[in-house]
């Protein structure tokens, strides 16, 4: 255990927290190369009150990072309490969006293989986002499915493009104006544009530094018709933290600032520290379920 807790690169318990109350929590959890992380949901109090973060090192290959978690999963004993609920987020490109009017749960997929040339070999899943009305159709690792679904036994599986939609249209009247929302993931990010009260465009795009970064989300600017020195960009992600992200992109677009931090759940005082705007997507997977709109997977 003193090994593990020596990997903890964020961990922030409020004084609230108490094993013993775990039938009334809620965790979220989500990982990628960089990591595993989750928080935990008072559901009497309706706030957070725990946040911690492993970090990961040498994940190069899927089978690496399943290894990872399989051992945080073992060793950090906060994964033996059996919470009321559980879900899980997972990182990948592989997902599309389809309109709720044509929607069909029996192509998934079709949907996927369409979009990502016939190669789809994983867990299927989908989730509603309410607004804009569209499915969010995603895949998983099976491997990672697997184990997560071991472990838990009773899980809702999500991807990164639910929670960043769903905060980006939380918001009044969110789609009204044009603005270019982006979320700085490991190796790629997701980028949504949005304007004349529609979302306009939803991508993703690997990345491996700066020059990448500012390259796609300029073809992003011109293909959507957006004046570069009018149309705000706003950033999230665990990336954003990265200066010289900021400051690339600050120059050729100067309404870049940081996602205004809204409609997640509260805070407790001991997690005030938290950089939540790194974390939005993990935060607002709560947000997700609280709502009315459809966070359950198929397959």
């Amino acid at each position: 255990m003193e090994k593990l807790l020596r990997m903890h690169e964020i961990n922030f318990i409020d004084r609230s927290f108490n094993k013993d109350s775990f039938e009334t929590y809620g965790i979220s959890v989500q990982a990628n190369q960089n990591g595993l992380v989750y928080c935990i949901f008072d559901n009497k109090a309706e706030r957070y009150v725990f946040f911690r973060k492993h970090r990961f090192e040498h994940v190069q290959l899927a089978k690496d990072l399943t290894e990872q978690i399989a051992k945080v999963l073992e060793n950090d004993d906060v994964f033996d309490l059996q919470f009321h609920s559980v879900r899980f987020l997972g990182y990948t490109q592989q997902s599309t969006l389809v309109p709720a009017s044509y929607f069909d749960r029996n192509k998934l997929l079709d949907y996927l293989a369409f979009n990502h040339a016939g190669e789809v070999d994983h867990e299927l899943f989908s989730s509603f986002i309410e607004p804009p009305g569209l499915y969010n159709v995603f895949a998983l690792q099976r491997d990672l499915v697997s184990l997560i679904s071991r472990h838990f036994k009773k899980v809702e599986f999500l991807n990164q493009t639910t929670p960043f939609l769903r905060h980006i249209a939380i918001k009044q009247e969110a789609f009204s104006k044009p603005a270019v929302h982006i979320g700085l993931n490991m190796s790629f990010f997701d980028l949504a544009g949005i304007g004349e009260g529609k979302l306009k465009l939803y991508n993703t795009f690997q990345f491996a530094n700066e020059s990448d970064l500012l390259y796609y989300v300029l073809f992003v600017y011109k293909q959507l018709g957006f004046d570069t020195q009018k149309v705000p960009l706003y950033l999230s992600g665990e990336q954003s933290s990265k200066l010289s992200y900021y400051e690339t992109l600050k120059q050729y677009i100067p309404a870049t600032s940081y996602t205004a931090i809204r409609g997640i759940p509260a805070l407790a005082p001991g997690l005030n520290q938290l950089d939540a705007v790194k974390f939005l997507n993990l935060l607002n997977l709560q947000t997700c379920a609280l709502s009315a709109e459809h966070t359950g997977a198929e397959r």
